[in-house]
């Protein structure tokens, strides 16, 4: 008789460590069904002892032990995937089994395939070595290739990882040429029966293989993968936003360590954490790390208004920047212009009291858009609640409100009266919901004669090549935004906006002064780099701070004696509660605790026990992205 550990998998359960008692062999990493809340689960194992060693342990026990179902897997996780797991958990105060089921496909848990693998690991070890590229996209796909060549000639496999579907698509057609039957693509775009067909592939092909896949398949229990591509490494997407809220970059550096294989960090911007690493020697790099990027387009910033009509001007497009348009059009070269925001305005401020018109839900301000019976209208972009446009202040009533910042509709709306000639795309979350929709209007904006492509970051993300002109607009606001990354996530977008332009690239801003406008347009990284990790160890942020926000939702009254206790329990770690109130999606007050922790001491063993110890109705985030 065996009595086992396991853990649930399954997203929304936080509990761990279960024990169950079984007449069958389940070894580490076994996967198991088990009752539990009235139904059948799949459960993993990660501990197994004869129930003999046990005797008095059970005897005092205050529970009764149930039995396992039945046993599905054995050993179906290797013991160095389990330990990265169980690492990720603990940096992230995580349930290990929501982690581990976020890295395999629920077809894949469904329908467990038996595939007999004849893959063999190579006689060869991989050194294990974290290494770092940045470079322009063009020069770092030649650079994998050439790695992947290496590796195929020392029968081994590569794993490249991307945050999305989307970003394997932009690269996946020249990386593959010339190794098709040898490149296997997994993603949670791929239906049922496609997920089966990769996994059942990548477990049979004898030949060395390219995966190309984001972290849903990182469980892939092929052998000869020794090195693991990150590419993309400055994306936001890899930091979750549902549970288990992680970021799969630190998982992906874990299992890389347990298993003692190669990690590459790829990006033409890397995160500013990265870099700072690379300057102590914790990455290496990989070749030389270019800090200079100048590009092929001429670059200018155009200041949005000139002293005269600072005030005075609601256009999104000032005269200098038309005739920059004007002129493109008649030699029939296309331009992209990039907005920040979607909507008509972001902002609407009052002129007398200064307060911003905000959702009455959650807090956020209301941006201006219009629908398709031509009125217009607020919308919260948190939680989409919609409200009629109003005349007067909430706070003074007064009725000198102003609109601020531009979104796309209102360029596009702009354009069209200045153009009425060119044919004007439009591409944002409001108009397009589908990728394959997306898709479709940069193909016929690529193949339309005197066309104009006004997009949000959901066009960047679509756009596969270079553009003749390129415009960024309406970014001053995202400098204001409450994320202690936004500088790095503004100069990252606009560096891929610079790669994007073959002619010109311009910014056109209220703030021509801001040092990050001119980093870019020099291409100077470097000091960048140097004035953000200065201001971050400064204000106490990554990579020299760890952030633990912990949050509840609820009742006012009932959240508030909640929060109140567990400052208490928290006070050697000096946490700091949130006077403000915000609320979430369903309309709930939110009450928020910040703690900062110097890097090197976490995680904190006597601090993680108490935060695994809360319940459900609090949210724990490690680092993240708003403090707010």
């Amino acid at each position: 008789m065996k009595i086992v550990t396991i853990i649930p998998l399954k997203k929304k359960l936080r509990q761990d460590n279960l024990s169950y008692f079984t007449a069958q062999d389940a070894p580490l990493g076994s996967l198991a069904q088990a009752p539990l809340r009235g139904q059948q689960i799949t459960v993993l194992v990660i501990e197994s002892r004869e129930a003999s060693d046990l005797k008095s342990e059970l005897k005092n026990a205050d529970w009764q032990l149930r039995k396992l179902t039945k046993i599905k897997k054995v050993s179906y996780f290797d013991s160095d995937f389990m330990a990265a797991a169980s690492l990720t958990a603990d940096y992230f105060a995580s349930p290990m089994g929501p982690i581990i089921k976020a890295t395999i496909p629920q077809a894949i848990l469904d329908e467990l395939p038996e595939i007999k693998t004849i893959i063999q690991a190579p006689a060869e070890k991989t050194l294990a070595e974290i290494n770092a590229i940045q470079e322009p996209d063009e020069e770092r796909l030649a650079r994998y290739k050439s790695l992947i060549r290496e590796a195929f000639a020392k029968k081994q496999s590569i794993f490249l990882c991307l945050p999305t579907s989307t970003d394997i698509n932009r690269i996946i057609e020249p990386l593959k040429k010339g190794i098709e039957n040898y490149v296997l693509v997994g993603h949670g775009s791929l239906s049922k029966k496609e997920q089966i067909d990769f996994w059942r592939k990548a477990l049979t092909t004898e030949h060395p293989i390219l995966i190309v896949g984001t972290p849903l398949f990182l469980s892939l229990p092929r052998v000869d993968i020794r090195t693991i591509i990150i590419d993309r490494e400055n994306s936001p997407a890899y930091k979750t936003i549902v549970r288990p809220l992680i970021d799969w970059r630190f998982f992906i550096e874990q299992l890389a360590k347990q298993k003692k294989i190669k990690l590459i960090l790829g990006d033409s911007a890397l995160r500013s954490e990265t870099i700072y690493r690379l300057s102590k020697n914790e990455v290496m790099p990989l070749g030389s790390i270019k800090y200079r990027f100048t590009g092929s387009a001429t670059n200018q910033i155009i200041p949005l208004t000139s002293d005269k009509d600072k005030n005075s001007s609601l256009e999104a497009t000032n005269e200098r920047l038309r005739e920059r348009i004007e002129n493109a059009l008649d030699s029939k070269e296309k331009i992209f212009i990039y907005s920040g925001r979607r909507g008509l305005t972001p902002l609407t401020i009052c002129r007398d009291c200064g307060t911003v018109m905000t959702c009455d839900i959650c807090h956020l301000p209301l941006a201006i858009h219009q629908t398709r019976l031509k009125e217009r209208v607020f919308l919260c972009h948190k939680c989409g609640q919609l409200v009629e446009v109003e005349d007067e202040c909430r706070n003074c009533h007064g009725q000198r409100l102003a609109l601020v910042g531009f979104g796309a509709e209102k360029i596009a709306e702009e354009l069209a009266k200045y153009f009425p000639q060119a044919n004007i795309f439009r591409l944002d979350s409001d108009n397009v919901k589908t990728a394959k929709k997306a898709e479709e209007l940069v193909q016929q904006f690529n193949k339309t004669p005197n066309s104009i492509l006004i997009g949000t970051e959901l066009a960047l993300n679509h756009i596969d090549s270079q553009v003749d002109n390129v415009i960024a607009t309406s970014l001053d606001a995202l400098l204001a935004m409450p994320d202690w990354r936004a500088s790095e996530k503004l100069f990252t977008t606009l560096l891929r906006l610079k790669q994007l332009a073959r002619k010109h690239f311009i910014i056109q801003t209220r703030q021509p002064e801001e040092k990050i406008f001119s980093y870019i347009t020099s291409g100077n990284l470097i000091d960048f780099y140097r004035d953000e990790i200065a201001e971050r160890q400064e204000l106490g942020y990554p990579p020299f701070k760890v952030l633990i926000k912990i949050s509840i939702a609820g009742h006012l009254p009932e959240i508030k004696k909640d929060i109140s206790k567990l400052e208490v329990l928290l006070e050697k770690w000096h946490p700091l509660v949130y006077p403000d109130l915000t609320k979430n999606v369903k309309g709930l007050p939110v009450l928020n605790i910040l703690l900062r922790l110097p890097a090197s001491l976490w995680p904190d063993p006597e601090l993680l026990k108490i935060l695994k110890s809360l319940p459900p109705t609090f949210t724990i985030n490690v680092d993240p992205e708003s403090v707010l």
